[in-house]
């Protein structure tokens, strides 16, 4: 989930950090088809066409009131909570689209690339490049035992040896030291001492939970040890009557995915 927390107040505002909303899943695709990407960023302006949008950052929330970094106050009648995973992203449209471009010319100019990362998005940037470009080699290192930890057994084994029939070499069990790599570098290093050449890399890894923010708020005592907001099952904040919370940020349990 990106970083976008919303705010449905008293005037129909919304606080956000940044100027458009980004379909999450499209993203690695516009890494390699940049056109795509046209498509899959939207300015809120386009479709919150019926309230205030105030771009900025969340730094405490009272039991009526959301105070911003540039010192605002905003009442609420009602606060929804979606902060997702902390990013760093651009702040404008223009700015994302344009670094989609950066990525695609960094994936475009490279001979070999290397991912760290089997979860979601590793597996799938990697499925990506491996199809559009498929005269490149691409290397898939993973710490864990297998991929989409998350999954059944049977669909990692599947999609490992789609993967391999793609020609992606997968590395699991082992980790790579990216400290003072830039793009460029050649040379990586795995935890088994092992090296290989690369002319970039994306990380693939987690990210933290966007609450940080929350931990000296009134909501302290509704997170969890994980940093998640503890809710119910309409997605209202435990012991609040007026705020909900969605997405990544909320403890509900992931997807049950059968098929194993």
């Amino acid at each position: 989930m990106e970083t976008f927390s919303s705010m449905l107040l008293s005037e129909n505002k919304f606080e956000i950090r940044k100027e458009y909303f980004e379909i999450p899943w499209a993203s690695l695709r516009a890494m390699v088809e940049p056109s795509f990407a046209e498509r899959s960023v939207i300015n809120h302006r386009d479709y919150l066409t019926n309230g205030q949008i105030i771009a900025s950052r969340a730094i405490n929330v009272s039991d009526t009131e959301v105070l911003t970094a540039t010192g605002r106050l905003i009442p609420y009648d009602y606060l929804v909570i979606a902060t997702g995973h902390a990013d760093r992203v651009p702040k404008t449209k223009t700015e994302r689209l344009s670094e989609f471009q950066e990525e695609n010319q960094k994936i475009r100019s490279a001979n070999s690339i290397l991912i760290v990362g089997g979860g979601p998005t590793g597996v799938e940037l990697a499925g990506e490049i491996a199809v559009d470009y498929p005269d490149k080699k691409v290397t898939l290192v993973h710490t864990g035992s297998r991929l989409l930890e998350f999954i059944g057994p049977k669909a990692a084994s599947k999609t490992l040896n789609w993967l391999k029939s793609r020609r992606v070499e997968v590395i699991l069990e082992q980790s790579v030291s990216l400290n003072n790599i830039s793009d460029g570098s050649k040379t990586y290093q795995t935890s088994e001492g092992g090296t290989f050449e690369a002319d970039c890399h994306f990380l693939c890894t987690g990210k933290r939970l966007g609450s940080a923010w929350l931990k000296e708020t009134v909501l302290e005592n509704s997170m969890d040890v994980n940093g998640r907001l503890m809710v119910d099952e309409n997605l209202r904040v435990k012991g609040r009557k007026n705020i909900f919370a969605i997405g990544d940020i909320t403890n509900i349990p992931d997807q049950n995915y059968k098929y194993s």
